[in-house]
C-alpha cells in the first residue's frame, strides 16, 4: 500500500501525518497575525489618531507590536505615547 503512493512512500506515514499537523498550525498562526493587524491597525489609525485621542506615528517598531499583540499592544502605545 506504501508503494502506491509514489513520492510520499519513502517518507513514512509520520512524516506526513507531522506536515499535515504543522500546515494546520502554520494555517491558525497567519490567521491570527493577519486579525491582529487588521484590529491593531483600525484602532491605531482610525480610533487613536482620527478621533485625537492620541496621535502617533507609525514607526516599524510600532507595527511590529500590533501586529503581534493587536489590540492590546496597541493600547500599552497609546498608554506609553501618552505618558511619554
Amino acid at each position: 500500500m506504501i508503494e502506491s503512493l509514489g513520492a510520499l512512500g519513502g517518507y513514512g506515514i509520520t512524516s506526513v501525518i507531522v506536515i499535515i499537523v504543522a500546515f494546520f498550525l502554520f494555517a491558525r498562526f497567519v490567521k491570527k497575525i493577519i486579525g491582529n493587524i487588521i484590529m491593531g491597525g483600525l484602532l491605531f489609525f482610525w480610533l487613536l489618531n482620527t478621533i485625537g485621542i492620541t496621535h502617533m506615528t507609525l514607526t516599524t517598531m510600532h507595527g511590529i507590536v500590533v501586529a503581534l499583540f493587536g489590540v492590546p499592544g496597541t493600547i500599552v502605545l497609546a498608554l506609553l505615547n501618552l505618558v511619554g
